[in-house]
């Protein structure tokens, strides 16, 4: 998130705090983390009694998601204020309100009617970097003297002008928290439906993988790959630098379920250029005997309620494999009657990229060409 899309500032103790003035009503909010790194765990809570600092034991208004980046969700997720929280075997996030990796974006409500025109609050974030299991050095959270990680955004409550909110909105509250229990068709209405793939549709399965080595210089470098080591003779080394052979090579028109697995310690936001895709489940694996060939360590899951949507950036934990669906139509329209294939040698193909949305990771080479066959 960028907080300096907000126009106005505090300053505190020679601190600078954004804020922005709302009304007692409810707010739409298209969210992007646009950070080169930083995951974000948002949540929103009433300011302490300083009014620049969340008050952690007072939670504000429960964000209500209806959309992602590639679109609206089926139905309206209610995301309750939780402070992050970690599986003590996997050291993955199992507990968040809103989390945003680099390059993910939320489309959410959030009701102010119930503060009074004086209120405070705080949009705060706990989410440690690197993600997941985080370092000191990356961290400020001294409260009340400087700036910190923590505290993002102030929102202060100013009397409303005008008309009242439209009832939809409280009917999406009310499908978000309560479920379509009581609503009949109100539940299919407020939201457009979505298709969801069937594995069945899968014209190739193909088993992917995220990689970390070591480069010329000695430096850690990130890398996608496939479960076939691209080197024999070194094992374990599944990554393949951006410059070699295309080995994502879809049909037109086929629709494909990559599984892929993360051999790193790092959460890895991987994103998708022409396609959005669905996620289908995440699983555990056994790292450390990977061999090309999995042995999963524990059942697969399904996906977040707020990720039932389409995707065009998805979190990859360590040691799970991420299961995703795509159809690779290519676009149309009168600016494309002559989409042009690949210039480079050896290349026969329309050719996108798919790659990790951590920016060093991408530049260092965590990037790799997607070529659609006509």
């Amino acid at each position: 998130m960028n907080t300096h899309f907000f126009s106005d500032t505090i300053v505190v103790n020679g601190a600078v705090y954004p804020y922005v003035q709302v009304e007692p009503r409810h707010y739409r909010f298209r969210i992007l983390n646009g950070s080169q790194a930083r995951f974000y765990n948002l949540q929103l809570y009433y300011a302490d009694s300083s009014g620049k600092e969340a008050n952690l034991s007072k939670s504000g208004p429960s964000m209500i998601q209806i959309g992602t980046e590639g679109g609206f969700l089926p139905f309206p997720v209610a995301l309750k204020n939780r402070q992050i929280g970690f599986d003590p075997v996997t050291g993955n996030a199992n507990r968040y309100t809103l989390l945003l990796a680099p390059g993910e974006r939320a489309d959410v409500i959030v009701d102010f009617s119930s503060c009074t025109s004086d209120s405070k609050l705080i949009l705060y974030s706990d989410a440690p970097a690197p993600f997941p299991m985080g370092d000191p050095l990356n961290d400020y959270t001294t409260v009340g003297t400087s700036p910190n990680t923590r505290t993002l955004l102030q929102f202060q409550v100013v009397p409303r002008v005008g008309a009242k909110d439209p009832p939809a909105l409280s009917l999406l509250e009310q499908l978000a928290v309560n479920g379509a229990a009581g609503l009949g068709a109100v539940a299919g209405a407020l939201l457009p439906a979505i298709e969801k793939f069937d594995r069945r549709q899968a014209a190739r399965v193909r088993d992917l993988t995220l990689n970390e080595d070591f480069d010329e210089s000695g430096r850690l470098i990130q890398m996608l790959g496939t479960n076939v080591l691209p080197a024999p003779g070194n094992p374990g080394l599944f990554g393949r630098e951006y410059v070699a052979a295309p080995t994502e090579t879809p049909r037109q028109g086929d629709t494909e379920v990559w599984r892929i697995f993360n051999l790193t310690g790092d959460t890895h936001p991987i994103h998708f250029h022409l396609v959005n895709v669905q996620v289908l489940s995440r699983r555990p694996f056994d790292v450390g005997n990977y061999n090309g060939t999995p042995v999963f360590t524990g059942p697969a899951r399904s996906p977040d309620a707020n990720e039932l949507g389409w995707k065009e950036t998805v979190r990859m934990n360590p040691g799970e494999m991420t299961e995703v669906a795509m159809k690779f139509d290519l676009p149309k329209g009168k600016f494309m009657n002559n989409l042009p294939l690949s210039t480079r040698t050896g290349i026969t193909g329309h050719e996108y990229v798919w790659h990790c949305h951590i920016l060093e990771h991408e530049e260092h080479d965590m990037m790799r060409p997607l070529v659609v066959k006509p």
